[in-house]
């Protein structure tokens, strides 16, 4: 008998319980960075280019991001490579 065990990991942003394990992020920052990576190709387009940093300084500094991009935001500030 072959018994499945699985690992509950820790959102990497805010500790929660993580939504898959393989991106280590709970439900509401899975959905952030949804987010941010639709607002990213949008912004690109408008900008004619932007490098993912330089995107993700500005929308560190618009007063309209909400408290769960913001959270993203500097989190791939802080882990680039986990923008991909």
């Amino acid at each position: 008998m072959v018994k499945e065990y699985s690992i509950i990991m820790d959102c990497s942003v805010c500790g929660n319980a993580a939504e898959r394990a393989e991106r280590n992020l709970c439900p509401i920052h899975t959905q952030a960075l949804l987010s941010v990576r639709q607002a990213y190709d949008v912004w690109a387009s408008a900008f004619g280019g932007i490098t993912p940093a330089d995107f993700l300084n500005r929308v560190a500094r618009v007063k309209g991001t909400g408290g769960n991009a913001r959270e993203i935001v500097e989190f791939l500030q802080q882990h680039p490579e986990r923008w991909k």
